[in-house]
């Protein structure tokens, strides 16, 4: 493996290199592919000071660069809200980003990491912040700020529990939050939905089971194999609840989705 510079990505940066510091969110571990022969690591920050202007971002930027050969390495590595002070371009803004979150336009192109470890006392203080552990506390038990993936974490009796952060936050969860207190008893919303669950997805349970040389079940014999595992709420309001299928589906996770009023509106297998 080894960093390289490509001049076709290089044209979506600008010409102007400069030094930047930066809070990376996490590590790399991973890289899309790019062209025939390369991948192309992306790096989340919770921070970017530009050293031209002073001006530091507490938007969500990205760190990327080209590597060649894939091993156990992504090229440059960094410590979870570590200060790094890099010399990078700057990506060159897209009018239309269609489906890409807005942080596309914050992308930084590292070209060299002058400094681990540097020494800002405004971003030194930030990481230190960003580094203590961050708690959310309700009345059912205390969530953890998870921050490389912007979302509480919590399990409560049987259940796991994520909160997503609200959009363009990176703590509170107010709407997330709200939809789960709207739910009094997990136990009757486990009941509900893998009622929902075995009526939408029957047909499909019974023709998995047959190709499995299996006999068919009922709609009530389906609702009581499941388990209801984890209940992912979204920063829309939205949940996902993800099941234990029993080897119904050989395995496969069952996602039931719940809309913004409580309501199932979708079920399917996955993974």
């Amino acid at each position: 493996m080894s960093i390289v510079r490509v001049p076709e990505y290089e044209a979506e940066f600008e010409a102007e290199e400069f030094e930047i510091y930066a809070l990376p969110r996490s590590d790399a571990n991973g890289a899309s592919p790019y062209l025939d022969k390369y991948h192309r690591p992306l790096v989340s920050t919770d921070a970017i000071l530009d050293t031209r202007t002073g001006v530091l971002d507490r938007s969500e930027g990205i760190l990327t660069w080209i590597i060649e050969g894939l091993d156990d390495r992504w090229g440059y590595s960094f410590e979870p809200h570590g200060v790094y002070k890099l010399l990078v371009k700057k990506a060159k803004p897209l009018e239309d980003l269609g489906y890409m979150r807005p942080s596309w336009n914050n992308r930084y192109y590292v070209l060299e990491v002058l400094e681990e470890h540097a020494k800002h006392s405004e971003l030194e203080a930030l990481s230190a912040y960003l580094k203590t552990p961050k708690y959310l506390h309700t009345d059912r038990g205390d969530f953890l700020l998870n921050r490389e993936y912007q979302y509480y974490t919590a399990r409560i009796d049987d259940y796991a529990f994520t909160l997503d952060v609200d959009e363009g936050s990176d703590e509170s969860c107010t709407v997330a939050l709200a939809a789960f207190n709207t739910i009094d008893n997990f136990k009757a919303f486990e009941q509900r939905i893998s009622t929902y669950i075995s009526e939408k997805l029957l047909d499909l349970a019974n023709d998995w089971l047959d190709n499995d040389d299996q006999g068919p079940i009922t709609s009530d014999v389906f609702a009581k194999r499941i388990t209801m595992g984890e209940l992912a709420f979204r920063n829309d309001g939205t949940i996902e609840v993800y099941y234990d299928d029993d080897d119904i589906f050989w395995g496969h996770c069952i996602i039931a989705h719940i809309d913004a009023d409580g309501n199932p509106v979708d079920a399917d297998i996955a993974g």
